[in-house]
């Protein structure tokens, strides 16, 4: 007897190729000797299929072929957002908002993908770099003297320039190296 999953293969491929009802039951009676494809067994239901391959039917692969295995390791990646949350000082109403704005899935135990996880993750890096290079100018400063304002008057910075992550890089890349900042006088 054949399966179900044959008798429909077979039922398409004869829609597909647009066989009338005459001309498919002589493709069954030529090839596999029955009028009825609910009489072909496992053999003959394959001498049938690959008939219809000969005269043009080219079988779909199923939905699913193709997918890559979901092989997120979900417990690693909020691990890994919790360490990060906690390293900044942020609570995981932070981390929410991040994936809130990016994937719009509210909560983070919500996330499915491994992107949906790497882009939370890759938000959290680049906040926790704009903080430690706010804080080497941070620190420059307090050595100098002076203030961001004052800073930010004398190099005509921006609005908003404490939250630039490439403003503060550029920044840091025009103030002397900080082994040179013993040497200088306030």
């Amino acid at each position: 007897m054949i399966s179900k999953n044959k008798l429909a293969q077979i039922h398409i491929a004869r829609q597909q190729l647009g066989l009338a009802d005459d001309e498919y039951r002589a493709v069954l009676a030529r090839v596999a000797g029955v009028r009825s494809a609910k009489d072909l067994d496992g053999r003959t239901a394959a001498r049938v299929l690959e008939e219809f391959r000969r005269l043009g039917w080219k079988p779909k692969a199923p939905k699913r072929a193709g997918r890559v295995p979901n092989t997120l390791n979900k417990h690693e990646m909020m691990g890994k957002i919790e360490a990060l949350l906690s390293e900044l000082g942020a609570s995981w109403a932070y981390a929410e908002a991040i994936a809130k704005r990016q994937t719009g899935i509210e909560r983070i135990d919500w996330l499915r993908t491994e992107k949906q996880f790497r882009g939370v993750i890759a938000a959290l890096e680049a906040e926790r770099e704009k903080r430690s290079r706010l804080a080497a100018v941070d620190r420059f400063l307090a050595y100098v003297g002076e203030n961001r304002e004052s800073l930010a008057r004398r190099y005509r910075l921006p609005p908003g320039w404490e939250r630039d992550r490439q403003l503060l890089g550029r920044l840091l890349d025009a103030l002397p190296e900080p082994d040179k900042w013993l040497s200088i006088t306030p």
